[in-house]
């Protein structure tokens, strides 16, 4: 009894300290002006359930402990979260998210609020993909802006991309957008950026946005801003990755059986081949070639400052071993951004960049090993690399003689952009600010074959080479700025002075013919015979810019600019060109007019534009005369060096130019559940910078020359939505849709009627795409049973390829030849869906791609009885078949490469699918950190296509096939 009558009282006082734990919260919510939110939903952070704030606006809550944190959310306001620190009254204030409208972007030698663009302009914020990492920051920006193409053009480790924004409009000079770092036209490589180190990225599509950047912004603007630091504690992030790769989609080649038997029946097998067969040789090249890739970064970066002077410091190491043996790449790379307020007038910033980037040793060719006889060994009796593997063919080296190259390749880069900035206190709003650039990059590549490491180094005793690679432009920009508000009127007014120079240097040695091995590319004083070569150019550009930018209460939007540029490499005449732009907008939601569609219209815009942009994409001395040496023997046989003519000078070579016009809608639905843009855009390119071709007697087969032109049109149509939240689960989905077209209008070739007419030998064809393919048209094959004789075909045999006759003349001449198909893609789309419950995270992006067709030596029939080819099934008199010819060596005289329909490279991809966990507050609190975040990445996960190839995103015949990536992760801040 004694016992019981102590428990009892111990059993109430725990009930009653368990019950004071537990804390009712009340309060009110409402926004920045003080109205009261009705709607708000309320949780404890890390729990289930929660309650909604009333039409007053007030809540009450239950928490289990005064350290619980109470989370505030709502559609139109950003989410809040507070610590109850045992408090039972609390009165929240929620700011107003910033909406897509209200974003501030970088727009060029600036920034605006999205609602006052007048231009199409699309931006991401790389954070947002920071669960789908890649080395280059392109590649992670494929499908996901409207307008925005990305090509992967293989799949090497350092990541290669094709980028270009809208139609292609140039025929043959460079299509790609200009790129400007920090403010600072950038000429290095993108895979030298570390994606970590990228704030944002804009993207200016239309003519009017990309024309204050007059000269090449004719293929668009990419504006890259790095991060900067913030006043207050110094800011500590982490992150790591880890990925492996390897290829999904083997090319379905002969085994060496079936090499054999496919050889024999067609040609006959050598001796060789016989006693390979006999011997159950079945080499597996590619699996030789190949490995499973693995990858792994590092980044760390230290952030913070005052009021006054605020810091960006940070540090990557990425190193990527491709899926093809010893493909190699590795960057570091080491930031410093600064900005600091001297006086009230006065602020200087710098943005410097140190990188160095290496590209170890040569990798296997795996296209040529997809491509070997499987008869053929790859190594020797002693275990080395067999540098003739086929006796049949002593010119085939082995695809993977590369492995014994010793080869360095090291590149260094500087890339520092500073500016100095005053704003006058004589004249509020008015500010100077000038900003110089200086990048410089060398790249040194020395390699050696000796004569026992590859065929061509046993042919020559021993090869070695060094390559030195220099390049350094600098430039400055002088940014006069005015700003003022007049009531509701709000003028920006600005002026640029910009000047701008490159140089380029190549300088390398090539030695052949050495007494031994030992000295490697150290030795070029031994060589028996030395090639020397040197390259040197110079460029150098000067701009003037004027823009007005004037809003109405930012109701009405007006902008104006008109940029002049000159630029060296034009001909004396035309050196200068000049290109304005003009663009308004209007905000309807601001109209009285619009009142009745307040209760779902948040946003809506009109956009209108016209700007004309430049291509200056040529060489320094494109329009100079150039010579090329020759070398002959005297009539004491001795040998002297020539020089002949190789181009002729044209001092009329001027600006290629785009004018354009881009109507925009923006818009903002359902409380900013749903907002978007649509986009359509008309261009028209002339003065094409081509080659003409011209009568040899002039001594030159062609001329470049100002002639031809190109239109192109598209639609473009960008749509987010938060299709749900509820509790602590949200859905969102963001959408893109592109359809860009172009046609050749004239490439400076007419009749005597005026009339344009087409350039066979370079497949420019009036009415078509730029980029078209241009064959035979397959029509079946001919069978037993079809009347031969007489038909457009007589020579033919059952078996062989049909062609069709396009033309009807009743035979097959080249002028059957016609466009079957178009190499860049009708229509392109993307779709991002994330969802997110509690602490965790998942997203998977989807692209699309349709009506593109694509070449591929993958489907070509051709048998030289050297190569291997790809498996099918043949033609025959038991099975005629109407896919393929039958086996045998001109069954396909016309080499057709497309066999029933052309070979349609539309696909449907699983690009990217994420997970991601973020430990609690509370468990991050106790680790002293701010956050803590573990992720998973899978890319390439599924591709649905009828493409008979490799992969249909880029064809490179028997290039790297598909790869598959897994990633994992994690991310600390503290």
């Amino acid at each position: 009894m004694g016992k019981k009558n102590v428990l009892l009282p111990l059993l109430l006082l725990s009930s009653v300290i368990i019950h004071a734990q537990k804390l009712l919260v009340t309060g009110k919510v409402s926004d920045e002006s003080g109205t009261v939110l009705a709607g708000v939903n309320v949780v404890v952070a890390g729990k289930n359930g929660g309650t909604s704030t009333n039409a007053e606006g007030r809540y009450s809550i239950e928490v289990n402990s005064g350290s619980d944190s109470l989370i505030f959310t709502h559609t139109s306001f950003t989410p809040t979260t507070i610590a109850v620190a045992s408090r039972t009254e609390i009165d929240v204030i929620l700011s107003g998210k910033n909406t897509v409208l209200d974003q501030v972007v970088v727009v060029g030698y600036g920034t605006q609020r999205r609602r006052d663009v007048t231009g199409s302009v699309v931006s991401i914020k790389p954070a947002d993909l920071e669960n789908m990492p890649n080395v280059n920051i392109v590649q992670s920006l494929q499908g996901k802006l409207a307008g925005v193409s990305i090509v992967n053009t293989g799949t090497s480790a350092e990541g290669s991309t094709r980028l270009r924004v809208r139609a292609q409009n140039s025929i043959s000079a460079d299509a790609g957008p200009l790129i400007i770092l920090d403010g600072i036209q950038y000429e290095g490589f993108l895979s030298e950026i570390n994606p970590n180190d990228i704030e944002s990225i804009e993207v200016l599509k239309d003519a009017s946005s990309a024309a204050i950047y007059g000269a090449r912004a004719a293929g668009g603007v990419l504006l890259i801003t790095t991060k900067k630091g913030k006043a207050g504690k110094t800011s500590i992030t982490l992150s790591t990755t880890w990925g492996i790769s390897r290829i999904i989609n083997r090319p379905d080649m002969m085994d060496g059986t079936q090499f054999y038997n496919f050889k024999e029946a067609r040609l006959g097998a050598s001796s060789f081949e016989a006693d390979q067969f006999a011997e159950g040789i079945n080499t597996d090249w590619l699996s030789l070639a190949i490995r499973n890739g693995l990858s792994r970064e590092h980044n760390l970066a230290v952030s913070g400052g005052t009021e006054k002077t605020k810091y960006y410091i940070s540090g990557s190491a990425s190193i990527v071993d491709g899926v093809a043996k010893n493909d190699n790449f590795k960057r570091y790379n080491v930031r410093f951004n600064l900005d600091t307020k001297i006086t009230e007038w006065l602020t200087y910033g710098t943005n410097t960049l140190l990188g160095y980037n290496d590209r170890p040793g040569v990798s296997a060719n795996i296209s040529n090993a997809t491509r070997m006889n499987p008869l053929t060994e790859a190594y020797d009796a002693n275990g080395n690399i067999a540098l003739q593997p086929n006796p049949d063919d002593m010119g085939v080296s082995n695809p993977l003689e590369g492995l014994n190259i010793q080869r360095e390749d090291v590149a260094r880069s500087l890339n520092t952009i500073n500016y100095f900035q005053v704003k006058f206190p004589f004249l509020k709003g008015l500010s100077f600010k000038t900003i110089t650039g200086y990048n410089f990059r060398s790249r040194l590549i020395e390699s050696y074959e000796s004569s026992t490491a590859t065929l061509a180094g046993r042919s020559r005793g021993g090869i070695a080479t060094v390559n030195n690679q220099y390049r350094q432009d600098w430039s400055i920009e002088n940014i006069l700025n005015y700003t003022k508000k007049i009531d509701r009127h709000n003028i920006d007014l600005t002026a640029v002075y910009t000047s701008r120079e490159a140089v380029t240097k190549f300088h390398d040695n090539t030695g052949v013919g050495f007494i031994g091995d030992y000295m490697s590319y150290y030795q070029f004083r031994l060589a028996t015979t030395l090639t020397p070569g040197d390259t040197y150019e110079k460029q150098t550009a000067l701009s003037q810019l004027f823009r007005l930018n004037y809003n109405y209460d930012s109701r009405y939007l007006f902008t104006f600019s008109v940029r002049r540029d000159g630029f060296s490499a034009f001909g004396a005449n035309n050196k200068y060109g000049v290109f304005p732009s003009l663009a308004l907008g209007w905000n309807l939601e601001k109209e009285a007019f619009m009142d009745a569609t307040s209760g779902w219209l948040d946003r809506a815009k009109l956009r209108l534009s016209y700007g004309e942009n430049g291509n200056q994409a040529i060489s320094a001395y494109a329009t100079m005369p150039t010579m090329s040496p020759d070398y002959y023997l005297d009539n004491n046989n001795n040998t002297l060096v020539g020089f002949y003519p190789n181009k002729l000078a044209d001092p009329t070579l001027g600006w290629e130019t785009t004018r354009q016009i881009n109507i925009g809608l923006d818009f903002a639905v359902l409380n900013n559940r749903i907002t978007g843009s649509v986009d359509y855009f008309s261009a028209n390119t002339f003065d094409l910078l081509l080659n003409k071709n011209i009568p040899q007697i002039n001594g030159v087969g062609s001329i470049r020359q100002n002639t031809g032109k190109t239109k192109s049109n598209g639609l473009e149509i960008s749509i987010s939505t938060l299709n749900l939240q509820k509790d602590d689960f949200t859905w969102r989905t963001d959408l893109n849709f592109s359809h860009n077209r172009n046609r050749i209008v004239n490439v400076g070739l007419f009749d005597s009627k005026g009339m344009a007419l087409d350039n066979l030998g370079n497949r420019w064809f009036i009415g078509q795409p730029i980029n078209v393919i241009y064959a035979y048209t397959f029509d079946g094959i001919w069978q037993e049973s079809d009347n031969i004789l007489n038909s457009h075909m007589p020579e033919a045999r059952p078996g062989d390829v049909r062609i069709k006759d396009v033309n009807g003349d009743g035979r097959i001449t080249v002028a059957d030849m016609s466009v079957i198909g178009r190499a860049d893609p009708k229509y392109t789309v993307g779709m991002m869906n994330t969802f997110t419950y509690k602490n965790f995270a998942l997203s998977f992006f989807i692209n699309a791609v349709k009506g593109v067709t694509r070449y591929t030596e993958y489907m070509n029939t051709y048998f030289d009885g050297k190569n291997n080819i790809r498996q099918r099934e043949w033609w025959t008199p038991e099975n005629q078949l109407s896919t393929y010819p039958a086996n045998r060596d001109n069954s396909n005289p016309f080499g057709v490469n497309y066999y029933g329909k052309p070979n349609d490279a539309s696909y449907i991809r699983l690009n990217d699918l994420s997970l991601s966990y973020k430990l609690s507050q509370n468990v991050v609190s106790r680790l002293k950190m701010d956050r803590v975040e573990f992720f998973a990445n899978v890319k390439n996960l599924l591709t649905i296509t009828n493409f008979v190839g490799l992969d249909p995103e880029y064809s490179s015949d028997f290039g790297i096939p598909q790869i598959r990536t897994f990633q994992f992760g994690f991310r600390a801040a503290l």
